[in-house]
C-alpha cells in the first residue's frame, strides 16, 4: 500500500513537525535525527550550505522512503464509534487502521483536534479528561478505555455541539468549547512539553495550551530559506566558509591530533580521515587540511561566521547577491553558467506609456536551479526567531532537509527611481498608514515578512497579478509557479522574477520563457492590469483594510490578488491593489502622467 507525498515537501509544508494527511490516514513527520541516512543524498550549493553551517540533504530519487508516525493517536471507529488510543502493536503491514474491538470491522479515523503551544510542542487531546471535565461528570471514574465519540441526537445544531466524547460511566462533554481559549486554558492548565515522536521526554513549558484542528495552517509554520545556483564572486575561501562545520565534527580532532604528531608517518591516515570528513561535510579534503593547518599555526579560519557566534542567515543577503548577478546579465545581454542560463529581451514598441516608464529590462531565464533549506518550524502564531524549533529538536545534527528545483523564469527589472518618486508623492494619510503597518510588523514580531513600504506593496501586488495572468498562458498550474522579489530601498533596485517551482520535474517546458518574449509579455501585463483593476468582491474588497495574516492586506482577496500559498514569498500578505489603481495617487496614473 503506497502512501505518497512530494519529496520536495519535506523541506517545507511536510517538514519535521508537520502533520500530513494521506487519504483518511494522518501522520506526523519526525525530527531529522530519526531519518534514515541511507535514503538521503547530498545537495551541493556552497553559497547556501556554507552560510548555514549545515550540510543539505534530500530524499533520493530512486525508491525514497521516510519513516513517519501515526498522529493523532486518538482515533474513533466509524462503525461502533469506540474511541481508541493507537498503539504500535495494532499496526498491520499495508493496511489502514481497523477497529480492534471483537466482532467490529470498522475503519479507524484520527480525531480532528490536537493540542499545541507557541513553543512548538504538540500532543493528543486528553479525551478521557475532557469527557470527565464537564458539569455533572463523575470525576472519580477510573476507567481508561471505555470512551466513545458519538453524535448527540438531542443537540439543537449540527456543529461541534452535536458531537460528544462519552465515557461508559455516563460522563460526557461536547466539543463545542474546544474553540474557547479561556475554557481550554482553565481545563488543561499548561502544556505537556512533548514532541510526539520523542518518547519518554518532556520539556518544561509554561505556554498556554491551544486546541487546533490537525489540518489548521497555524499548526505548522515552516521556516525556510532559498538560494539560486548562480555564478558569483566568492569573497571568502571555501575552507573559511566551511570552517565552522568542520571544527564541530568529532573526526576533526583526530585530524588535528595526527597533524600535530611529529612521530611516524601519518600522512595516509590523515588523508583517510580528511576524506571521510569531507564526504560528511560536503567540501573537499583540501578544505579540511587547510582549516586544521591554520589552527595549528594560530589562525582560526572563518571564526567570525561560526555557528556559535553568527546571526541567522537573512534571505535579503542572498537576494542581494543574486540581484548583482542578474543586473550584470541585464547589462551584458545574458549569462550562461552550469546552473543558470539567461538572455535579455526587449519590451514591445507598442507597450503603453506606463509600462515603458516602469519596466527597465527583461531577462529570460532559460535554466535555473534553486535550493530550499528547511531551518525549522513554529506553531500557533509566528514569533521571534528564538522560538523556532530546529528540525533535529536539539539532537545536534549537522545537516538540514532541503529540496532542489530545476526550471525556467522571467525577470522584470523595474525603474526604481520612478517608483521611489511615486512613493514620495503619496498623500500624507497613505504614508502614515503604511508606516503604521511597518510598526505593527515590528511590534507583533512578524520577523519573516520584509520591511513594508509603498514600493514593496506595489511591486508585490503587480507580481501577483502577473503570476495569475501568466498561469492561463504558459501551460503550468498556478501552484507550479513562484515569485521572487528583489526590492532594496537602500541600494535602489526593484525587480520581479516569476519562475517554475515544481520540485518533481525539471520544469523546463519552455512555456514560461515564451511568455516573456517581446510579442507576448506586454500583452500579458496589460491583461493582468485589466483583470486586477476590478474585483468581483468590489466595493467590499477595495474598501476593506486589515485582511489576511496579521491584517496586512488592503484591497486584496482570492478573487483578485491572492495566489497559492506556496507561490507567494510573503504568505499572501502585503498586497494592496490601491497602490496600483487608485484614480488619484495610484502608481499607474503617476506613470501615465510622466513625460
Amino acid at each position: 500500500m503506497k502512501r505518497e507525498i512530494r519529496s520536495s515537501a519535506v523541506a517545507g509544508v511536510a517538514g519535521p513537525g508537520a502533520i500530513v494527511d494521506v487519504g483518511q490516514e494522518s501522520f506526523l513527520v519526525p525530527g531529522i535525527d530519526q531519518w534514515k541516512q541511507a535514503q538521503l543524498k547530498l545537495i551541493e550549493l556552497q553559497r547556501l550550505s556554507s552560510r548555514l553551517r549545515k550540510i543539505l540533504k534530500t530524499p533520493k530519487a530512486e525508491k525514497p522512503s521516510l519513516m513517519v508516525r501515526r498522529f493523532p493517536r486518538s482515533m474513533f471507529c466509524e462503525k461502533c464509534r469506540e474511541l481508541v488510543h493507537w498503539r504500535t502493536e495494532l499496526e498491520e503491514k499495508d493496511s489502514e487502521p481497523s477497529c480492534p474491538s471483537k466482532g467490529c470491522t470498522g475503519k479507524l479515523v484520527s480525531m480532528r483536534f490536537v493540542c499545541a503551544c507557541e513553543n512548538g510542542h504538540l500532543d493528543d487531546v486528553d479525551w478521557r479528561f475532557w469527557a470527565h471535565s464537564g458539569s455533572g461528570a463523575d470525576r472519580g471514574c477510573k476507567s481508561r478505555d471505555r470512551l466513545s465519540f458519538v453524535v448527540d441526537p438531542t443537540a439543537a445544531t449540527g456543529g461541534l455541539a452535536s458531537v460528544r466524547v462519552k465515557c461508559a460511566c455516563g460522563s460526557s462533554r461536547s466539543l463545542e468549547d474546544l474553540s474557547n481559549k479561556t475554557i481550554i486554558k482553565e481545563t488543561f492548565r499548561s502544556c505537556s512539553g512533548r514532541h510526539p515522536w520523542i518518547h519518554g521526554k518532556q520539556e518544561s513549558c509554561d505556554a498556554d495550551v491551544v486546541v487546533l484542528q490537525r489540518g489548521a495552517t497555524n499548526l505548522h509554520y515552516p521556516v525556510t530559506i532559498s538560494a539560486l545556483d548562480i555564478p558569483m564572486a566568492v569573497v571568502e575561501s571555501t575552507a573559511a566558509q566551511y570552517a565552522g562545520q568542520i571544527r564541530q565534527h568529532a573526526v576533526y580532532q583526530k585530524v588535528l591530533n595526527l597533524l600535530r604528531n611529529t612521530e611516524g608517518d601519518t600522512q595516509d591516515l590523515v588523508a583517510t580521515f580528511a576524506e571521510l570528513l569531507a564526504q560528511v561535510i560536503g567540501c573537499s579534503s583540501a578544505d579540511i587540511l587547510e582549516v586544521a593547518r591554520a589552527e595549528i599555526s594560530g589562525r582560526m579560519l572563518g571564526q567570525e561566521g561560526d555557528a556559535a557566534t553568527s546571526e541567522a542567515l537573512d534571505q535579503a543577503v542572498l537576494l542581494d547577491e543574486e540581484w548583482q548577478t542578474i543586473e550584470g546579465a541585464l547589462r551584458g545581454g545574458g549569462l550562461v553558467s552550469a546552473g543558470f542560463s539567461a538572455v535579455t529581451e526587449e519590451l514591445a514598441p507598442s507597450a503603453p506609456r506606463w509600462m515603458k516608464a516602469m519596466v527597465e529590462g527583461i531577462l529570460l531565464v532559460r535554466r535555473l536551479r534553486e535550493v530550499r533549506a528547511y531551518q525549522g518550524f513554529q506553531r500557533v502564531t509566528p514569533g521571534a526567531p528564538d522560538r523556532m524549533v530546529s528540525p533535529d529538536v536539539g539532537a545536534s545534527e549537522n545537516w538540514l532537509p532541503a529540496a532542489e528545483v530545476f526550471g525556467e523564469g522571467v525577470v522584470l527589472a523595474l525603474d526604481y527611481p520612478a517608483l521611489h518618486a511615486w512613493a514620495q508623492a503619496l498623500p500624507s494619510t497613505e504614508r502614515t498608514a503604511i508606516e503604521a503597518l511597518e510598526s505593527k510588523r515590528l511590534d507583533d514580531n512578524f520577523w519573516f515578512l520584509p520591511k513594508i513600504d509603498a514600493v514593496y506593496l506595489a511591486v508585490h501586488t503587480l507580481s501577483h497579478l502577473l503570476l495569475r495572468r501568466i498561469t492561463f498562458e504558459c501551460g503550468y498550474s498556478s501552484s507550479s509557479l513562484r515569485e521572487r522579489l528583489y526590492v532594496n530601498a537602500e541600494k535602489g533596485y526593484a525587480a520581479i522574477m516569476i519562475y517554475t517551482a515544481d520540485g518533481d520535474s525539471e520544469g523546463s517546458l519552455g512555456g514560461l520563457v515564451r511568455q516573456g518574449r517581446k510579442d507576448r509579455l506586454a500583452q500579458s501585463l496589460i491583461e493582468a492590469i485589466d483583470q486586477g483593476a476590478w474585483c468581483s468582491s468590489d466595493p467590499v474588497c477595495s474598501e476593506t483594510a486589515g485582511q489576511g495574516l496579521g491584517g496586512f492586506n488592503h484591497a486584496a482577496c482570492h478573487a483578485c490578488s491572492l495566489v497559492s500559498e506556496t507561490s507567494c514569498i510573503a504568505a499572501n500578505t502585503l498586497l494592496d491593489r490601491r497602490m496600483l489603481f487608485d484614480p488619484v495617487w495610484g502608481l499607474l496614473r503617476h506613470l501615465e502622467q510622466q513625460p
